[in-house]
């Protein structure tokens, strides 16, 4: 009985429990569905609002634009950060003394006695480091920006790399942070050119706001693959802090990998402006293309700054759009000898050099030392001879009719055609024809045609035809670009193209080459002959007025080498040379040269260790340089050295000792003019025009002198002038 009551108390005990856990559980469920819908329908609206506080909109996260980098996979233009420096010059100003008077003049004068107290020695250091101002310019400049209280005061126009800005946050005064010190910096993105000048106007320019990308070159042409795809971050706040956070991850750009090879560029950019200096001309351009293949190698562009001083100034080689002179005469020859109506050795009376056709006068490069007389077709082209070539070509395709004939005759060769460079505004071809009817064809026309006038055709546009003739007719377009490739992935990769198969017969090609080889040998570019290597190619000199009566050549030689298995085509525009007299041959053609030994030379496969001692003695010596140039060269010629040390690419002298070459460091001075002695001109070039100095530049060979001695302080943009020889 006892039992039983006892059980049945405990049965009653767990049903009042459970009941009161399902009340307790049913209360709480209520309240959580209640909050909840309370939540969603009374108080929506404003904890959305809240959410919206703790989350900033989405920006844009720019992407970094692709690399330029030359044929050996060399950086030529990569985009980095850079920093202006500003000083904040109420940064004693905060919350707790805003709203106080006496606090605020008395944390203001705080400020500026420690500011006093450091200003000589930060001065001196950021004189030292920026260079734009002496230490006493700059203890007046800082002042001057307190006194006026700026909060935003630009303490140098000069920009500064993420390592140099922490070098100066380290400085006197600065060190103690911005709070207290005031100085902070804006982040930009600069487009740098890790070479300079070199195949500069080639590459192109940006824009100085980074994302409104290419504006000229090769960065505007390829600017949609360069610049990627912007992301999106949004600004969060967690534990009190906005911190970003990724959306959307950029897509960084495409890297263009060039057809330039910086040691040929070096050679060809250095032997023009050596010629530009020495004749004070007023604007020029060479360029290097690889036969087989229409790679362009090598391409510079100098216009003249100041006497001495040339930069590239605009894309001459490829949107120069003049009257070539008589690198043209090649084409009209050739066109004559394809349709059979003269052969090489066609006579043709030039008689005393002047003459008279359609009421014009014509004269010859030697008519004051009574002219050729009686020649032969092919040597109108040796000698260069204008009444030649306009005599056999006018006889030849005489009336409006044979003028056609003669104009559809080049078009044939493919002359005329759109090369589609990948320069944007590059120039193309213009050959008028007869039959034309928006232009008027005057009887003059032909005859002044086949000499270089008349049609107005850009260097580049001159090298791809010669090119054809040294490629057994074979006509290329020229290119710049080999591949577009990020990391490991190829976007697109690029081969020669063929513009026309064949422009000629194989008998025409053969008699225009030997002419060409003649040209060298025994006509106007006599001066363009090597005992290096054999070249062959044309001369060119027009006569350019422009309004006014502003008289003046263009002086030019286009050709390739070596002149029985070419390798590469070459052509040198030089115009409005002020100094010498105006000669194709030994201007235009002297850079020809120079440019073709150099390059013949440094592609010869040599082993100097199975040489004899006694010939490394007529080897030139070893220039002071960058340590990847002088370990360059020392590879090339198998020459044993220690390449260890120093580590960093820094300017090193090579000496020589027993157990082969070693490198020392040249000791630099920071912020003072460094020293270039016995450099070669690309290094010199590098080194100063890293410091911010603008250089001209007189001689060939090895630095020899600088105006402005080695260790001496100067400013950023300061003009110096080094000598070689």
């Amino acid at each position: 009985m006892a039992e039983n009551n006892y059980n049945d108390i405990l049965k009653g005990m767990r049903v009042r429990y459970s009941v009161a856990v399902f009340l307790l559980f049913g209360v709480m469920l209520c309240g959580i569905l209640f909050s909840a819908f309370h939540i969603q329908f009374a108080e929506g609206e404003a904890w959305t609002k809240w959410k919206e506080q703790q989350v900033r909109d989405s920006v844009e996260v720019a992407p970094t634009r692709g690399n330029i980098y030359a044929d050996n996979g060399a950086l030529m233009a990569a985009t980095v950060p850079n920093y202006a420096l500003y000083m904040d010059m109420r940064a004693y100003q905060n919350k707790d003394n805003y709203q106080h008077p006496e606090k605020l003049a008395q944390a203001r004068q705080q400020y500026r006695d420690t500011l006093s107290k450091y200003i000589k020695p930060l001065s001196e250091q950021l004189a030292a480091k920026l260079g734009d101002r002496t230490a006493v310019e700059y203890e007046a400049h800082i002042m001057k920006g307190f006194e006026r209280g700026s909060r935003e005061y630009l303490l140098s126009k000069t920009r500064v790399s993420y390592f140099d800005l922490q070098e100066i946050k380290s400085y006197p005064f600065f060190e103690k942070g911005r709070n207290r010190s005031g100085l902070y910096e804006k982040k930009y993105l600069e487009r740098k050119k890790v070479f300079g000048s070199l195949a500069s106007r080639t590459i192109g320019e940006i824009y100085p706001d980074v994302k409104k990308g290419g504006r000229s070159g090769l960065e505007l042409y390829y600017d949609s693959l360069l610049c990627g795809k912007p992301g999106l971050s949004s600004r969060q706040k967690v534990a009190g802090s906005y911190i970003n956070v990724i959306t959307v991850e950029p897509e960084n750009g495409w890297d263009l990998h060039t057809t330039i090879n910086l040691n040929i560029q070096d050679i060809v950019e250095s032997s023009l402006r050596q010629m530009m200096i020495k004749t004070d001309a007023e604007s020029g351009c060479a360029i290097l293309m690889e036969t087989a293949t229409g790679r362009i190698k090598a391409i510079s562009n100098l216009g003249r700054l100041s006497e001495g001083r040339f930069a590239e100034i605009q894309n001459y080689a490829c949107g120069d759009h003049s009257e070539p002179g008589s690198t043209f005469k090649t084409i009209a020859m050739m066109a004559a000898l394809e349709d059979g109506l003269l052969q090489p050795n066609t006579p043709v009376d030039v008689g005393n050099g002047l003459t008279t056709m359609y009421g014009r006068a014509m004269r010859d490069h030697n008519y004051g030392k009574g002219g050729y007389g009686l020649i032969d077709a092919k040597k109108s082209i040796w000698y260069s001879s204008n009444i030649g070539i306009s005599k056999l070509v006018d006889e030849a395709y005489g009336g409006r009719s044979g003028a056609a004939k003669f104009v559809d005759r080049i078009y044939s060769f493919g002359f005329a055609e759109d090369l589609k460079l990948e320069i944007p505004g590059a120039a193309k071809a213009t050959i008028p024809h007869p039959k034309d009817p928006n232009r008027y064809w005057s009887a003059t026309d032909l005859p002044w045609m086949s000499h270089g006038y008349v049609t107005m055709i850009p260097p580049i546009y001159t090298l791809a035809y010669y090119n054809a003739i040294a490629n057994d007719g074979c006509y290329l377009r020229p290119y710049f670009v080999d591949k577009i490739a990020r990391e490991d992935e190829v976007y697109k990769s690029f081969k020669p193209q063929v513009v026309k198969q064949k422009i000629c017969s194989d008998k025409t090609l053969r008699d225009i080459r030997l002419m060409l080889d003649s040209v060298v040998l025994k006509g106007t570019a006599t001066a363009v002959k090597s005992d290096v290597v054999s070249i062959s190619g044309k001369t060119g000199t027009a006569v350019l007025e422009y309004g006014g009566g502003n008289r003046g050549h263009q002086v030019s030689f286009c050709g390739y080498f070596p002149s029985h298995q070419p390798k590469y085509t070459c052509i040198v525009v030089i115009r409005r040379p002020r100094i010498g007299y105006p000669s194709g041959g030994t201007m235009a053609g002297g850079v020809v040269r120079q440019i073709a030994e150099q390059v013949y030379a440094q592609e010869l496969d040599l082993d100097l260790r199975d040489m004899p001692k006694d010939s490394l003695d007529v080897l030139p010596a070893l220039k002071v340089g960058l340590k990847k140039s002088t370990e360059y060269s020392l590879k090339s010629l198998r020459l044993p050295a220690d390449i260890t040390a120093p580590e960093s690419d820094d300017i090193v002298v090579a000496t020589e000792d027993s157990l082969g070459w070693t490198f020392d460091m040249r000791d630099e001075i920071g912020g003072k003019t460094p020293r270039v002695i016995g450099m070669g001109l690309r290094d010199a070039l590098y080194v100063l025009e890293k410091a911010g100095f603008q250089v001209s530049v007189q001689g060939s060979g090895k630095v020899y002198r600088q105006s402005i001695a080695a260790g001496q302080a100067y400013r950023r943009g300061q003009q110096i002038s080094i000598q070689l020889r």
